[in-house]
């Protein structure tokens, strides 16, 4: 029995000394993935006013002296309905259309129609930690064929990000191991 005491408290030393002399790698660290991503959301408005609504300010009279019309040409040319339309580019992606309806010097209605986009952008930054380096304790039990003994015992097992290194002590036997990742 006292043997067994002394591989124990050797294994522990052995342990107590890996943990102590292992290199320190920070404790695992951070990785930041930064994602950038583009919606771009277009909508379409159309709207209608009266002309009676539409706020007017008569800015200057021209004068033609040029062209010489008759009164015939005039009164028919003040009842026509006359449409008269205009495309506003505010950039690439967007743009106002509008449409006035103008008779008897007097605006009947006014429509326009509206593309617009909107660009979202969104940010995320997704932080994922490295693993740490890992302690296990467990329990175990093993069987010896040669003997049928049974026995009960406990283990440590020790976990780097790459390599495990494991103890077992048990009534039967003593076991140690070392694991390497291989992908």
């Amino acid at each position: 029995m006292q043997i067994v005491k002394n591989i124990l408290i050797l294994a522990l030393i052995v342990v107590v000394l890996f943990f102590v002399l292992a290199p320190n790698d920070g404790g695992g660290g951070t990785k930041v993935i930064t994602k950038i991503d583009t919606i771009i959301k277009t909508t379409t408005t159309t709207k209608y006013k009266k002309g009676d609504s539409i706020p007017f300010v008569v800015l200057d009279t021209i004068y033609q002296i040029d062209q010489i019309h008759d009164t015939a040409y005039i009164v028919n040319d003040y009842n026509k309905i006359k449409v008269y339309t205009d495309t506003l580019r505010i950039n690439t992606d967007n743009s106002v259309y509008i449409k006035d309806t103008i008779s008897q010097n007097r605006i009947l209605g006014r429509t326009y129609t509206a593309n617009l986009s909107e660009k979202t952008i969104t940010i995320t930054h997704d932080i994922y930690h490295k693993p740490k380096n890992e302690l296990f304790i467990g329990l175990l039990g093993d069987l010896r064929h040669f003997d049928n003994k049974i026995g009960i015992g406990v283990g440590l097992n020790y976990k780097k990000q790459n390599e495990s290194y494991i103890l077992n002590y048990t009534t039967n036997q003593i076991s140690f191991g070392m694991y390497k990742k291989l992908f």
